[in-house]
């Protein structure tokens, strides 16, 4: 059964399950595709997908879980976004008769989420917004990711090439650029649980770590080389940390319990763009 939503959202109450291993409660993470789809591995429960509300996109940007964990946002590359869950919808670019296509990231905070693009532009729902590159007169187009303060009261946003903006409480504690690296694999970026630090991923696994963020480990550290790492999740403590391939392999690191794969399971895709 699903509930009226407004244009640009969706929810679920409950829906065709596409996968969920039997699991005892332990590590877990949910992975989506660009088609909505939504796998849950180890003790991360499925709340609802795309397909199984008959929906039929190819768009979809990411996952963002909720606060409590209980329920998850998806969103697309045109702003829309989709609710399940607990997650309540608060609002949408194609809600508010916003029509872009450059929509790279989606970050939980307070009540609500805030949206960015590839500019740096942010919109946010339900929650407070602190401003984004283009009112600080910062022209770029490689904006990959944002990432939320826990208290909603910030966030940072990064570029492809590692460069971070803070905005509201998001303390900058450092970036690619300003150590001099120069890459463009950047793919996103996780706040450490007190905010006081921050995680950058790069496709080949490569991890950065600033403030007071740990490093645990990376995929070239273990000699595995790939190009294809789309997403990072902290685990809970800090300690570790899960990094997630689009073809929804899993690199566990830290604390981070492995919980399991699609390829371990038989799964074959592609289009894997996400892991919370």
């Amino acid at each position: 059964m699903t509930r009226p939503q407004p244009p640009g959202a969706a929810a679920c109450d409950a829906g065709a399950y596409e996968l969920i291993p039997s699991a005892p409660p332990g590590p877990g993470y949910r992975l989506v595709g660009s088609d909505g789809g939504v796998f849950g591995l180890g003790s991360a429960e499925f709340e609802g997908s795309l397909p199984g509300l008959g929906v039929h996109v190819n768009n979809i940007k990411g996952i963002v879980p909720t606060p409590d964990g209980a329920g998850y946002w998806l969103f697309g590359s045109d702003g829309g976004v989709f609710g399940f869950g607990d997650a309540t919808y608060q609002g949408s670019l194609p809600g508010e008769g916003v029509h872009v296509n450059n929509v790279v990231g989606v970050a939980a905070s307070g009540t609500g989420y805030v949206v960015v693009d590839n500019n740096g532009g942010v919109s946010a729902f339900g929650t407070p917004g602190f401003g984004g590159l283009p009112g600080t007169g910062i022209r770029v187009t490689d904006i990959v990711g944002i990432a939320a303060t826990p208290d909603g009261g910030g966030y940072w946003i990064v570029g492809a090439d590692g460069a971070v903006f803070g905005f509201g409480d998001a303390n900058f504690a450092g970036s690619l650029p300003g150590l001099s690296v120069h890459v463009n694999n950047v793919t996103g970026i996780v706040s450490t649980p007190d905010g006081q630090g921050y995680w950058l991923v790069a496709a080949d696994g490569g991890i950065s770590a600033f403030g007071d963020a740990g490093f645990f480990g990376s995929v070239p550290g273990v000699g595995v080389h790939v190009n294809n790492v789309v997403g990072i999740d902290p685990t809970p403590s800090g300690a570790g940390y899960w990094l997630a391939g689009s073809d929804g392999g899993i690199f566990a690191f830290g604390d981070a319990g492995f919980a399991g794969s699609l390829p371990g399971l038989g799964v074959h895709v592609a289009n894997i763009v996400g892991i919370a």
